[in-house]
């Protein structure tokens, strides 16, 4: 019924990447059905979805059925592990507000008080499809301690104990959170994380988050830091410092221009100006 490629999943235990296979064709079917535990493991079956970015929304809902939705966040991953988070996600708003429509219905279908994340897939044809809800605090929600008037940790009791809801808006008028992934195993791993931190500490706006795990795998979350900044070039001018990356190049040096608009509606026609300054290679904000 779906065709190829196909996505396998396990029932239970997956996250991360893990527990998901995919098979590109009929024969490499029983590999991929095998390396999942086999069909009494407790497998099903998922449409292939292309898709342009992949969205985040947390939402609360109080023991009275009330919601509340934060600003809508893009996820980066990494061998199938969120990387980064941006927030907010760069969109248009017609966008934010078809994939917070479809968080808040999709949270409207379930039971239960407290914080919830609802992963998104947008497509290339505007399509917000939902990819997945996690019923707790959430990866993708990290960002909410320093750049959100509530924080997903104090929403989520608050929801729960049935106090009002917080405000979910950002304080900030940009954020970026990198999660800190085990880069090898043992004392090595833990120096290399260590000396990030090191560096994470001289960034301007940055927050460390150490998790304390006794024991580092390679791609193991063991913290995040999260970066606040006046726009999103200024937070992925201070992640390129932290991570070390070549700033050379046309896009990394400092705006040339400026794409002003009086308010997000404006966001449909003035992409077009952002769209020229790019073919020409002009740094700029919006």
């Amino acid at each position: 019924m779906f065709g190829y490629p196909l996505m396998v999943k396990s029932k239970r235990l997956a996250y991360d990447g893990r527990g998901n296979a995919v098979a590109h064709n009929k024969e490499e079917l029983s590999s991929v059905v095998s390396s999942l535990g086999g069909f009494e493991h407790g497998l099903y079956v998922e449409r292939w979805t292309p898709f342009a970015k992949e969205l985040s929304v947390i939402v609360a809902r109080s023991r009275d059925g009330c919601t509340v939705c934060y600003p809508v966040v893009e996820t980066i991953h990494k061998d199938n592990i969120c990387h980064v988070v941006e927030a907010p996600a760069q969109i248009p708003e017609k966008m934010k507000k078809l994939a917070t429509s479809v968080a808040e219905k999709a949270i409207k279908s379930l039971e239960g008080a407290g914080v919830f994340a609802v992963e998104l897939f947008l497509t290339n044809d505007n399509q917000a499809l939902l990819n997945e809800v996690a019923p707790r605090p959430h990866n993708s929600g990290h960002h909410t301690i320093e750049a959100c008037y509530t924080s997903q940790y104090e929403q989520h009791l608050r929801a729960i104990l049935g106090l009002p809801l917080g405000d979910p808006a950002m304080k900030a008028p940009a954020a970026i959170m990198y999660n800190i992934l085990g880069e090898d195993e043992g004392d090595s791993g833990f120096v290399l994380a260590h000396q990030l931190i090191k560096r994470a500490l001289n960034i301007p706006g940055a927050s460390v988050h150490w998790y304390a795990k006794p024991e580092i795998r390679k791609q193991r979350k063991m913290g995040h830091i999260t970066i606040v900044g006046p726009s999103m070039f200024d937070v992925k001018a201070h992640l390129d410092r932290l991570l070390q990356r070549d700033t050379d190049g046309p896009k990394k040096v400092r705006p040339r221009a400026a794409v002003i608009m009086g308010s997000d509606s404006d966001l449909p026609i003035m992409k077009d100006a952002a769209a020229i300054l790019e073919k020409f290679n002009i740094p700029f904000e919006v």
